[in-house]
């Protein structure tokens, strides 16, 4: 029976939701699945099978650190050292990545270690940082550093406040080191947009899958209704 370990920045809300629901399906095809993820007050119920990779209290002090050093997603370094030692335990068949941001794990050990163990990879984006230097979006500011080398970054500080430096460039190489390279790395976009983009970015080197989110169609369905009477709305 082969053994998927999922990591995100949380088990609740969007992100957690759709790595619970990927789970589930993988478990009743057979898999064993693990979700390591994020501390945080607002998580929802731990299952047998989850991991919380750090103290809510370290991830927080690791926020604040990186709010002086700009260095984000380079924190967490020793909790990460920890959970590499439990996902020695497992011995997992698939890594599949969601949301690496905020502070709760070393992404270059974790890459380090991938690499070394030369584990298959599923990274499913939901955003853009995975091939920006600090940003999930760009889009607002009109940047396109992110082809060619963040640096000088213009992205609203209060949404990634770093209070005495910009570390974009340094940021982006050391992502474009960690993250290139993966012997068996798959990329996962919900749109052909972010595909797209993924294709322009450091991350070209690995195939591209577009996997639309799904829905519960037992709640998003057409049902019967009098709106359009209601409002006098004609039919069309």
């Amino acid at each position: 029976m082969k053994t998927i370990l999922s990591i995100n920045l949380g088990n609740f809300g969007s992100t957690g939701n759709i790595m619970r629901g990927i789970s589930k399906a993988a478990e009743q095809s057979g898999y064993t699945c693990w979700q390591a993820y994020a501390p945080d007050r607002n998580n929802g119920i731990a299952l047998e099978r989850d991991i919380v990779i750090e103290s809510y209290n370290v991830r927080r002090l690791n926020e604040l650190y990186s709010r002086y050093t700009g260095m984000r997603g380079f924190q967490a370094y020793f909790s990460t050292k920890a959970f590499l030692k439990k996902v020695d335990k497992i011995k997992p068949d698939i890594i599949h990545l969601h949301n690496l941001h905020n502070n709760y794990i070393h992404v270059g050990l974790l890459f380090d270690y991938i690499k070394k163990n030369r584990i298959k990879v599923v990274w499913t984006l939901h955003d853009c940082w995975a091939f920006t230097g600090r940003c999930p979006y760009f889009q607002m500011s009109g940047c396109k550093r992110w082809k060619t080398g963040c640096h000088d970054c213009p992205y609203p500080k209060e949404e990634y406040p770093s209070v005495r430096v910009d570390k974009s460039d340094v940021l982006w190489k050391m992502k474009k080191a960690a993250f290139t390279g993966v012997e068996n790395l798959t990329i996962v976009t919900p749109s052909e947009w972010l595909a797209g983009l993924v294709k322009e970015s450091f991350l070209k080197e690995y195939p591209v899958q577009v996997i639309y989110n799904g829905i519960d169609l037992d709640v998003f369905k057409p049902t019967p209704s009098d709106f359009r009477s209601a409002y006098g709305i004609g039919g069309g």
